[in-house]
Parts: C-alpha cells; structure tokens; sequence
C-alpha cells in the first residue's frame, strides 16, 4: 500500500475533555458529491466525539498524458493529492472549530486504499452522484467496493435530502433474522441518540400475491390475505428484538416500528422517504462481490436519495 503522510494534529474535542476516540475516514477529491460527504462526515464525527480523517488518494495510472504515454512523478504527484486532502481538512474544521482533523494523501486506488483505512476506523464515508444527476449511472466502485469490503460500517452520502444529523428527520433500519441487521440496528440506535431523532425499526415479508377477483369472493378471509402466517410473525419478531436492543443501549431513543408487507428493498425506500439516514444490514458471503454486498443492501444503494449506511456483519 501506498505510504500515507499525515498533517499535524489539531486541539483534542473539546466535548469529551481528553484526545477523542474513534476515527471517522471521509474521502474526499473535491468533486461536490465529496464536499456533501465531507460536511456530513464531521457533523457525525462532532457529534460522536470521534476525530476526523480526511483522505484524498489517486490511482496512479489516471492522470497520465496520453501525448507522451507517461504519468506525472511520483513526488509530485504524491505532493498534489496531500493538498487536496489539506483543503478537505480545512473545509471540515469550518464550523467545527474543536474537531479533531487530520489529512491524508496516497497514491494508489481509491477503494482499495479507504479499505485499508477502515481497518482502523470506526466508520467510512464516501459522496455518491445522485440518480438525478446521472439517472442512468450504476453503483459507483468506489462506494460498492467499500460497502462489500471495508471493515467498518460505511455511509454513502447520496441524493437530494442530504440532511445533516440533528435537523428532526427520523433515522430508518431495516432488520431482519441476520447478525448484521443487529449491529445496524445498534449504529441506527446510536445516530438517532446523537442526532436527538427518532428511530424507525422496519421489517418486511412477502407472503402470497392474492389476486383481485379472489380477494373480492373471500374478502378478508381470502387465502394469503391479511397480515399472517409464518413470514408476518418472523418480521414482528424481528422488529421486537430491535427494540430490545434499542431499550438496551439508548432507552431515551423514541422508537416506532413497521411490518409492512412487500420485497425489502421497496418497502425500506418507502419508509424512508422522510429520512435522514436510512440503515441497512450486508450479510453477503462467499466470493463474489455483489453476495458480499447483498442483495438488499445493494439494491437500495443504487436507488436511494439519502444518506445510506451498510453495517456488514463482519469484514471481508
């Protein structure tokens, strides 16, 4: 990996007294979806008590002159993408006068080099450009690949409704029967406590189609109709065991839950359309990196106009 040059260390948090713990890693290369990431990763980073790491890196091969067929020098280049970092610093302490920054540049892939940082942080944010910026543009590999392999929870700021903590919109969760969905329910728990919101626990199920004609000759007794069987009672269950972990770690957290019926992915985007963060679990295994990610999780990063956090269940 690439040899990464720090700046020097600002005044310790004020809010906690002593040096903050924990490290909040943003990426940053100036670009506005990074300026959007930037401002929310040190209001989460002010508000946790958490310092601030603001990383810019480059691949090498991209800046290359293709007159000459050669890149720029290392040296420079290296010196180059420590000054963006610089400035990302800089913006980040605005309004945060007693955050903790630091900054830092590294010549090598983006994705890989902000993995390599999450080894060592207590969450990774990143910008994404919106669906109605590029309505036709895929997940972007830098936030894919930190959202399948990075190992800490990972938050891509995205979208129109790019609220900050604490501005009165709810945080969503959804949960399920996995290890992840409780660790996101624990990281939903806590932004909600640090932003002063309230928490919306979901859990969907499918159940059967019923068709029209079938539910207007039965009514509500129509085979599959209504909230029953098996799948609606895993969702309640789901949604009790958050709670309990909500009561566990912050009992002052106002909490409401959701049992709609529908696929994942469209019922969490649904219920997040007043959000200012929605928080889902990746319980992907295996060798392919769309498993790793998930399904649901990588669904809803594609689509979604918020902030999204993935919390996996383990590192990758």
């Amino acid at each position: 990996m690439a040899e990464l040059h720090p700046d020097t260390v600002l005044a310790p948090h004020a809010h906690v007294g002593t040096r903050p713990e924990g490290t909040v890693v943003v990426g940053y290369d100036e670009t506005p979806e990074a300026a959007a990431a930037l401002e929310w990763a040190a209001d989460w980073a002010d508000v946790q008590g958490c310092r601030l790491m603001v990383a810019c890196a480059v691949d090498p091969l991209l800046p290359t002159d293709a007159r000459r067929g050669q890149g720029p020098d290392v040296s420079a280049l290296r010196r180059a993408v420590s000054r963006v970092a610089d400035r990302g610093a800089a913006l980040a302490r605005r309004g945060h006068d007693e955050l903790e920054v630091r900054s830092v540049g590294a010549i090598g892939r983006p994705s890989a080099e902000l993995v390599a940082l999450s080894e060592t942080a207590d969450l990774v944010v990143v910008g994404r450009r919106s669906r109605a910026e590029r309505p036709d543009a895929s997940l972007g590999s830098v936030s894919f690949a930190l959202s399948a392999h990075a190992r800490c929870p990972v938050v891509v700021v995205q979208g129109e409704r790019r609220l900050g903590l604490g501005q009165g919109s709810p945080v969503v969760v959804g949960v399920d029967t996995s290890r992840a969905s409780l660790r996101a329910v624990e990281f939903a728990a806590r932004a909600a406590a640090a932003a002063g919101v309230g928490l919306v626990v979901v859990s969907a199920w499918s159940g059967r189609e019923v068709e029209p004609w079938l539910a207007e000759l039965w009514g509500p007794s129509a085979p599959g109709a209504g909230p029953a069987g098996e799948e609606y009672d895993r969702a309640v269950s789901n949604v009790s065991a958050a709670l309990a972990v909500v009561a566990r770690d912050h009992p002052e957290v106002p909490t409401s839950t959701r049992t709609p019926q529908g696929s994942p992915p469209e019922v969490l985007l649904a219920e997040a359309t007043d959000a200012g963060l929605l928080v889902v679990g990746a319980r992907g295994g295996g060798g392919f990196v769309g498993l790793m990610l998930g399904s649901v999780s990588r669904s809803v990063l594609r689509r979604a106009e918020l902030p999204v956090a993935v919390v996996r269940s383990r590192g990758i």
